[in-house]
């Protein structure tokens, strides 16, 4: 009998093994489809020639161009938390088909004539797709490595993904540039239907985790938990807030860089693909290096000051410089480091969430950054049309000042 009984024991462990084998072998293989879709949805082509395709192709001026991001960035807000309850209520596979399935409307929408009102549509169709993927990303990147036991390898995980999409950028926006300058920006639109199609047979493969759909309370109370944690939790606060003003300041060069280039410098559109994946191979750079030198918070800590100071500084001095080259090279330093200082950020917020509502939660964070962005982008187009030299010392000289009044303790980190 005793026999009997530990022969039981064996089987019952052997097929508790082998279910997680199973298990495991599904996390590793959602978290290499994630980075697939992230590479092709990186993939836009667009990328290289974006702020031409608003103003050439759309013929918008620069100030219109960033109502149409506030705009932008306000329909983000709207759908942010609904976007995040699908996903932790409905399930996160679902919630990266359902924006696949958008992004393959976006190229019909731009490509058909270069109407103001189908950019509209457009930026809409954007803002569902990216408040889908918002939060979900980083919730399955947690979900799958907690099943496998490798949840210290977040940062670097979450940094190799969102790599992945700096990498489809890094290839597609030279590709872009080439294709625009000898055959149209309209052309570069409709090729997008292809990584846009291949990102929705990508999310049809994920396998879902355990823990999707497991969220059964109301928006309400989903809506109200996501900011009461924010509001309550002092450390989140201060990560989060230092997180995003940064992320803002320097993401107004991401925006501005290529219309800078033309004024000043009235460079071709041929190599205008090149230089972004110069900027997105330096952020791709960064991202990869610092979650390997940032082994222990004190490093971390310092890594960040860096990451802030010299941004700062490189504002400064394209504010000041007229030598494309320098210019250039600047744009790589500031984009590269002050775009990958979130991955800093990325343990402390998380340690700050409970798993239940990860997605919705992340997505509040997001909702916070859409109402920064939606004030601040046509205040930034409105000092571009008077002098771009003078709003880049000034974003110079406000990050500096974050810099040297910062409240992130190397434990928050």
């Amino acid at each position: 009998m005793s026999l009997f009984n530990n022969s039981i024991t064996e089987i019952e462990e052997v097929s508790l093994l082998e279910v997680d084998n199973i298990q495991g072998s599904k996390s590793n293989s959602n978290i290499a489809k994630l980075y697939l879709f992230n590479f092709v949805i990186g993939f836009s082509l667009i990328s290289g020639v974006l702020i031409p395709f608003y103003l050439i192709y759309g013929g918008f001026s620069f100030f219109e161009f960033m109502l149409l991001q506030s705009y932008y960035a306000l329909v983000v807000i709207l759908l942010e938390i609904p976007c995040g309850i699908i996903a932790d209520r409905i399930g996160r596979k679902f919630a990266l088909m359902l924006a696949a399935a958008s992004f393959i409307l976006i190229p019909f929408v731009y490509g058909i004539i270069p109407s103001k009102f189908l950019f509209f549509i457009g930026e809409t169709l954007f803002a569902f797709s990216f408040a889908l993927i918002s939060g979900t990303n980083e919730a399955i990147i947690i979900d799958n490595l907690k099943i496998v036991g490798k949840e210290k390898r977040i940062m670097k995980v979450v940094a190799l993904n969102d790599g992945m999409f700096l990498l489809g950028i890094i290839i597609s926006a030279p590709i872009g540039s080439i294709i625009a300058n000898f055959v149209s920006i309209q052309f570069i639109i409709l090729l997008m239907i292809i990584p846009y199609g291949l990102s929705l047979i990508i999310t049809i493969t994920i396998h879902k985790t355990s823990s999707e759909g497991n969220v059964k309370r109301n928006s309400a109370q989903i809506l109200k938990s996501g900011f009461k944690l924010l509001w309550k939790n002092k450390i989140l606060k201060i990560l989060v807030f230092e997180k995003i003003i940064i992320e803002i300041l320097v993401a107004v060069l991401v925006f501005t860089y290529q219309y800078y280039i033309l004024i000043e410098f009235n460079i071709p559109l041929f190599y205008f693909g090149f230089i972004e994946a110069g900027l997105s191979l330096s952020q791709f750079t960064f991202l990869n290096i610092i979650p390997h030198l940032a082994n222990n918070a004190i490093h971390k800590k310092k890594i960040l000051l860096i990451n802030t100071i010299v941004p700062g500084i490189g504002y400064l001095l394209i504010g000041t410089i007229n030598f494309a080259p320098a210019v250039i090279f600047l744009f790589f330093i500031v984009i590269g480091l002050g775009l990958s200082r979130y991955i800093l950020f990325t343990n402390g917020i998380n340690r700050q969430i409970q798993p239940g509502n990860r997605a919705t939660i992340l997505s509040s964070i997001n909702v916070i950054s859409g109402t920064f962005k939606a004030i601040l982008y046509p205040l930034i187009g409105f000092l571009i049309m008077i002098n771009i030299n003078f709003l880049y010392l000034l974003i110079g000289v406000i990050i500096l000042l974050i810099a040297v009044k910062s409240k992130v303790k190397k434990e928050y980190l």
